[in-house]
């Protein structure tokens, strides 16, 4: 029975904006081991109802180290036992966010979600936040402050293994009929879920570099493309990116994605004031100081004309 609870607090509403991590380790049952560490954020500014929330202002973190620096002392730590945090779904966010910030590889690990799984544990509560689980089971809880909150969520998870009689989260999410969540070295993911089935995503395989081009605007950038190709499918497409060289990926644009390709009638709506989940991303990167160039399919297919 042994798992880690993390709790991420962030400066802003982006999720590369760590400022604190708490953790709390479970070996045999048991909590040997809560820690707090302060994150300069990125980027680093703090919203005021962050600072509410979580009482950390810039002059706490202006000496911090960077999210990179924590990950590489905490990471054979947490790498160490399947994760578990109140409300996954922010706080894995929060770490693959940051990881690709950073550029780091993700580590293949394992994750829970307290908060779902104590929805199914605990029927008979009419309220799964936090705060309102700690007053159930009498946990002291200082709300927002990472170490207290991870501690709580390890309580609480101790508490439906209990209940529920099994030796381990597996266990526990087995018998609730929970999905377990999944971080992948190669950075995919599969989220934490309540059983319903996941949305597949597209596979996509491809063959490798046919003729490399080292002066190529392609050669060695990250690629992503949004919206429908009009020329060609978007497959056949990244495999041309692939064959000079180049990189692409296939579902996430990110601080080191390179080129941002519009399909032509995503392009036509762009110029409209239209705007995909995927081109709000690459504007906010951009005013970050990410050179992410963004273009439509026209331009993308006269890069490769001879």
């Amino acid at each position: 029975m042994d798992f880690i609870s993390i709790d991420f607090e962030t400066a802003n509403a982006k999720r590369t904006s760590a400022c604190s991590i708490g953790i709390a380790v479970v070996e045999k049952g048991k909590i040997v081991d809560t820690q707090h560490h302060l994150i300069k954020p990125f980027p680093d500014y703090y919203a005021p109802n962050n600072v509410a929330i979580h009482g950390i202002t810039p002059q706490m973190t202006l000496d911090a180290p960077t999210f990179e620096h924590v990950w590489f002392k905490l990471s054979p730590l947490l790498t160490k036992y399947p994760l578990i945090a109140h409300n996954a779904a922010f706080d894995l966010s929060v770490l693959r966010n940051s990881l690709a910030l950073y550029d780091v590889a993700p580590p293949s690990i394992d994750y829970f979600c307290s908060l779902i799984m104590s929805r199914k544990a605990f029927p008979e509560l009419s309220s799964y936040g936090l705060s309102a689980l700690s007053d159930h089971f009498d946990i002291q809880l200082n709300h927002h402050n990472a170490e207290s909150d991870a501690m709580a969520a390890a309580i609480v998870a101790l508490k439906m293994i209990e209940r529920h009689e099994v030796d381990s989260l597996y266990d526990l999410s087995d018998k609730l009929g929970t999905k377990i969540g999944q971080l992948k070295t190669d950075g995919s993911y599969q989220s934490f879920g309540n059983g319903r089935p996941e949305k597949k995503r597209k596979a996509y395989t491809f063959s490798a570099p046919k003729n490399p081009q080292p002066n190529h605007r392609f050669y060695k950038k990250h690629v992503v493309f949004t919206g429908r190709l009009s020329e060609m499918t978007r497959k056949n497409a990244m495999q041309k990116v692939v064959n000079i060289g180049g990189y692409v990926s296939p579902d996430s644009l990110t601080p080191q994605t390179d080129f941002l390709v519009l399909g032509r009638q995503d392009f036509e709506r762009y110029g409209q004031g239209f705007k995909s989940s995927k081109i709000k991303s690459a504007e906010v990167y951009r005013s970050q100081g990410f050179p992410i160039f963004i273009m439509g399919e026209n331009e993308f297919f006269m890069s490769f004309d001879d």
